[in-house]
């Protein structure tokens, strides 16, 4: 395939060249959804869990697009409000991405090992653990599940507190019916006697139930998220629910844990791993100084 094929095929723009500031990103495809809002293909990101959009849907477009599931590629995108519009994708050549450093197949297959929560007193100690949390991650230029990650760490860390995290799966249905520009979400969740709680400090201004996250999330007290244990409930049920919730240790950073817990293999994660918390805790300001201790010395993981 020619270089021209990063930009056009058939004779179809990608975007309109109007368009500036483009900005790229190393991601695998992992899936391609054709809107029904608008004549678009939603193209859902493997590395930062985001929707890109093309301006056509047209069979050509499909074909190609359709062509790059499952593949790591190099993305050019420009942002138009809160879409981000897809100029360009090409594969990867061999030898241009370190697999070492960069993990970049988030939806390869993963099982709930078992795992106990510590009880917490109650909803005040929830309300002071959320109170002191490191609140200045940014969401326009951090994941939700890098500051989840080190919110649960410390909690472990300074607290020695053992928490979980509460993913919010949204299906290829939903995205489909809003054009919704991420298709997960994720928070820690901590565990009284009587209840769960989330602390998602970016989006709440306190403690609140798993029900009243999944209702903020999901846009309604009207649908309700089953919750799953297995994420193969997700990848086969795109066309059954809007969306699916799921609990797991803290130690799960992303999708990408949960698959290959859930997969033959069974790749359970049961502690910290140095180089997921040194590159979450980017997701903070002055993120050099508060986690000065993780440091050492080497190249970060960036997804």
């Amino acid at each position: 395939m020619s270089s021209k094929s990063h930009w056009v095929l058939a004779g179809v723009m990608l975007v309109s060249s109007s368009l500036s500031f483009a900005e790229s990103i190393i991601t695998t495809v992992f899936n391609v959804i054709e809107s029904h809002k608008t004549e678009s293909l939603l193209v859902l990101s493997g590395v930062d869990g985001h929707v890109y959009k093309t301006q056509s849907k047209s069979d050509d477009m499909k074909k190609y697009m359709a062509s790059f599931k499952g593949k790591i590629v190099d993305l050019s995108f420009t942002k138009s409000g809160t879409d981000s519009i897809i100029t360009g994708i090409r594969p990867v050549a061999p030898g241009e991405v370190d697999l070492q450093t960069m993990d970049l197949n988030h939806f390869q297959y993963n099982q709930l090992r078992q795992f106990a929560p510590t009880e917490l007193k109650g909803l005040d100690q929830a309300s002071e653990i959320f109170t002191d949390m490191l609140n200045d991650g940014d969401k326009r230029r951090s994941q939700c599940f890098k500051r989840a990650h080190m919110w649960a760490y410390d909690m472990w860390s300074n607290l020695g507190i053992s928490s979980e995290k509460v993913f919010i799966f949204y299906t290829q249905r939903y995205i489909q019916l809003e054009e919704f520009e991420w298709w997960f979400h994720v928070a820690p969740v901590v565990t009284t006697k009587t209840e769960k709680y989330v602390v998602d400090g970016t989006f709440m201004k306190k403690p609140v139930t798993v029900d009243e996250w999944q209702h903020f999330f999901i846009k309604s007290d009207k649908v309700n998220c089953p919750l799953i244990k297995d994420y193969s409930q997700f990848t086969s049920g795109q066309f059954k629910k809007l969306c699916y919730l799921m609990l797991v240790p803290m130690y799960y950073l992303s999708p990408l844990d949960i698959e290959r817990r859930d997969s033959p293999e069974h790749v359970t994660k049961d502690h910290w791993v140095l180089e997921e918390l040194q590159d979450a805790r980017r997701a903070f300001k002055d993120y050099d100084t508060t986690y000065e201790g993780l440091d050492n010395g080497k190249s970060t993981i960036k997804y």
